[in-house]
């Protein structure tokens, strides 16, 4: 049995806007600067928000762990300060991946991609991910072994994934550079 032709049908298939690398680029650019200003604003709210809670609340007490295993222990300012300054760090450098991005972006939109600076940034936007992995990783180890057996440790197995990550930027920054310095010798053969 053969299946009829939608065009006999009446049937048109909608026109699908055309997508060019501009309106990418201006949606990333767009995507980028929302997270960014997200982050940057939850930089300063969610540490300012953890400090208040402890001068309005002075007798807090914090839970670890749930049932009969759950340990209970007053909320002491060194907690309340590590808690505000790993949200901080988290969240800023977080931002700034947004911000170096929204810069790499910029060069696309004028047609200028393989801009030696996007090397650079490229290879911050791998050391920041690579301090924002290793910070977390850090810091559930540290809490693990505050809260003693409540919270399970980290392994190392938990960076393998962001490893290959900063190892996929840094060779993106690789494939940048050698784009730049293509480009720079074309410039100089016209």
């Amino acid at each position: 049995m053969r299946f009829p032709k939608t065009p006999t049908l009446g049937i048109r298939t909608p026109d699908l806007p055309h997508l060019s690398l501009v309106s990418i680029s201006s949606i990333a650019g767009t995507a980028c600067s929302v997270a960014f200003w997200v982050l940057a604003v939850g930089a300063v709210l969610i540490p300012a928000a953890v400090l208040g809670l402890k001068l309005l609340s002075p007798d807090a007490v914090l839970t670890a762990g749930t049932g009969e295993d759950a340990i209970q222990f007053s909320l002491p300012w060194a907690y309340v300060l590590l808690v505000a300054s790993a949200a901080f760090a988290y969240l800023a450098i977080s931002a700034l991946i947004f911000r170096l991005l929204i810069r790499i972006v910029a060069t696309l939109r004028v047609g200028d991609p393989f801009h030696p600076r996007n090397v650079r940034r490229l290879h911050q936007i791998g050391a920041a991910f690579a301090s924002v992995t290793l910070g977390v990783w850090i810091g559930q180890f540290v809490v693990a072994r505050a809260v003693r057996g409540a919270m399970p440790s980290p392994s190392l197995f938990d960076l393998i994934t962001p490893s290959f990550a900063v190892v996929i930027i840094i060779v993106v920054a690789e494939v940048f550079r050698e784009g730049a310095r293509l480009r720079h010798e074309s410039e100089l053969t016209i």
